[in-house]
């Protein structure tokens, strides 16, 4: 038996192989599908209703056949944008590295975290270095400070309604409300800076990117030790920051330079 077998949790197997059928079909009866599947109706009916619950299966009232949501097609669409912005952006982060000697992250959004989906990492000696996959709070760092400053009113709110602020170092932000202060600051002037509010000796300046709809959809990230990126420094870095992630949101489609119409 090999590793990747042995390790398989056969209920999952199992829920992804109905959702594999579903969605290849318009609309299945339970009988239909435990016959395909070959799995007790007990089984089928209670993957299905646990599906429905987490959004991702509807069951038709009247004929009670059931069929995949929206939803499974909207994850599959976020991984192809996903897989086209790494595609777009990659060689502008190898550039820049190239040029500023830092790590550059690339970064999407995840309720309150943010996801590092892309790295071009520092070839200095003393660099950062985590992996693709690590996740954090957004508001700690600068590229989920970038993503978060640029949602609207409603979705900050929603992300916050019920959160409570984790707090990464001594310089970390405490409150919602000095998170929304610090978020307005980054509208304000373009670019987000994380100093030292994730890791001691650790600073980032970020900046938002933009699809063809100027919806914020990632952020871009300078990191490099606090000892190399100086506060005197931030400036010129936000410039190059900036400039990279306009060129990746050019690329993603978005000509109008930004965003439109989001608030505070």
């Amino acid at each position: 038996m090999g590793k990747t077998t042995y390790y398989q949790i056969k209920s999952i197997v199992k829920a992804f192989r109905l959702m594999e059928l579903l969605v290849t079909k318009n609309e299945s009866q339970l009988a239909e599908l435990c016959q395909l599947l070959q799995f007790p109706k007990t089984t089928v009916h209670r993957m299905l209703l646990t599906l429905e619950s987490l959004g991702y299966v509807e069951q038709n009232p009247q004929s009670l056949g059931y069929m995949a949501s929206i939803k499974i097609f909207e994850l599959g669409g976020k991984v192809a944008q996903n897989l086209n912005l790494i595609q777009i952006a990659k060689p502008l982060m190898i550039k820049l590295s190239e040029k500023i000697g830092e790590t550059i992250n690339l970064g999407i959004l995840d309720g309150t975290d943010v996801i590092c989906i892309d790295k071009v990492e520092s070839k200095q000696y003393l660099k950062i270095d985590q992996p693709i996959g690590y996740r954090t709070k957004a508001y700690q760092t600068g590229m989920g400070k970038a993503i978060l400053a640029y949602l609207s009113e409603k979705e900050r709110a929603g992300l916050f309604a019920k959160h409570t602020v984790s707090t990464g170092t001594s310089k970390s932000l405490k409150t919602v409300s000095a998170i929304v202060k610090n978020l307005k600051k980054v509208r304000e002037q373009g670019y987000a800076v994380d100093n030292e509010e994730y890791i001691v000796g650790v600073r980032c300046v970020g900046a938002p990117i933009f699809d063809h709809n100027s919806k914020v959809v990632a952020g871009l990230s300078i990191a490099g030790p606090a000892l190399r990126i100086k506060e005197r420094n931030i400036g010129s870095l936000a410039k190059l920051i900036t400039e990279t992630a306009a060129f990746i949101s050019n690329g993603l489609g978005n000509l109008r330079g930004g965003v439109t119409g989001a608030d505070f």
